[in-house]
């Protein structure tokens, strides 16, 4: 196997394997990363010219990864699409920073957009007319335009987004997804198991706390917090309600970073993001935008590489890593920004059209 290795500036060595990564080549490929990592803790694997990484090459990485520890970084560059579709399956995406080969941004065909902060402005309570303008016009060009947020269709009515016009609906991040008549074409639960954990916490009412199923969204009780964090999301709170045995497919929670913790340390089968400082989303951790997304693709017969989404939290970073260009808001946060492959302005600042004007959608 070919493989080179070079010392950039910075102290930065960089390690550029050609071809495929297998049990026949995983020898050299393990030598040429133990060099690099002799030689700086800093790697760069270009896999530009990788055509595919098997699991003899990935435990290489990892142990690469081990050996650099925490004062040393590992960076992915030039990945394919097939070699992400491994990385994402196996999880590495969410241990490895990972920069994908280039896109060509004219064979997007579907854009996928979060609400709050990405569409809809906190400050005005408005979406900006120049995104309206600018789907409107990527939609004339054939693009697919679909909403990807944690909030489900009832929240939505409320806001100023309907009647924009969109071809499906990803909500609950992802969890519930509908076409454009508002019909739903996918769900993904949460484990029943987990839910009986869910529903306990919920009946014990030491946390405000909120039930999400297919039809319905309720809450165990309201107190300053959640009056405090939905108005400053423009959300609507929930009514009181008891749970009757349905599917839930999500679940919030309005407690602070400490209680955040100690519930991710409790439930097993979850995932959880921040939609605000005292805002937690909790879903299946088989699903997300990612995961909602995937269905969307799958029912359009599109490429994950034909993907673009905007996106300015935590919740939107895993949509952000899988599209084939992933665009942060200039308001997003820090680690949106990273992992994004194009800072737009901020929503305010016309930022969606702003981007689809760059990237020449429009």
């Amino acid at each position: 196997m070919d493989i080179e290795i070079l010392e950039l500036e910075d102290g930065i060595c960089s390690v550029a394997p050609k071809g495929r990564i297998d049990t026949q080549t995983a020898g050299d490929f393990s030598e040429a990363m133990e060099e690099a990592c002799g030689r700086s803790q800093n790697i760069v694997l270009d896999l530009t010219d990788t055509e595919y990484i098997s699991s003899t090459g990935l435990r290489v990485i990892l142990s690469a990864k081990k050996t650099l520890g925490n004062h040393g970084t590992l960076t992915l560059t030039g990945v394919n699409e097939t070699i992400m579709e491994v990385l994402d399956m196996t999880g590495f995406t969410d241990m490895l920073d990972i920069v994908q080969a280039g896109v060509d941004a004219s064979d997007i065909r579907a854009i996928f957009f979060d609400i709050d902060g990405t569409l809809l402005s906190h400050t005005t309570g408005k979406v900006p007319q120049s995104a309206i303008d600018a789907i409107h016009a990527a939609q004339a060009n054939g693009i697919k335009c679909v909403i990807a947020t944690g909030r489900d269709l009832t929240e939505m009515s409320k806001l100023p987004v309907m009647d924009i016009g969109f071809d499906g609906y990803l909500t609950l991040n992802g969890n519930i997804c509908f076409d454009e008549n508002q019909e739903m074409f996918a769900g993904n639960e949460i484990d029943p198991g987990e839910v009986e954990i869910l529903v306990s916490i919920f009946q014990a009412g030491r946390l405000p706390f909120v039930l999400i199923g297919e039809h319905k969204r309720y809450i165990n009780y309201v107190d300053d917090v959640v009056i405090q964090t939905q108005a400053a999301t423009h959300g609507t709170i929930p009514d009181i309600g008891e749970y009757k045995g349905e599917k839930i497919y999500q679940c919030l929670a309005f407690v602070n970073s400490e209680v955040r913790k100690k519930l991710e340390d409790l439930l097993d089968q979850c995932s959880i993001t921040s939609w605000n400082d005292t805002g937690i989303d909790i879903i299946a951790k088989t699903g997300g935008k990612a995961a909602g997304i995937m269905k969307f693709l799958e029912k359009e017969g599109l490429k994950r590489s034909q993907v673009m989404a905007f996106g300015d939290g935590e919740n939107d970073i895993a949509m952000i890593k899988f599209a084939g260009v992933g665009v942060s808001m200039g308001n997003g946060k820090d680690a949106l920004k990273a992992a994004a492959e194009y800072v737009t302005t901020s929503v305010d600042d016309d930022g969606i059209y702003n981007a689809l004007k760059h990237f020449e959608l429009i």
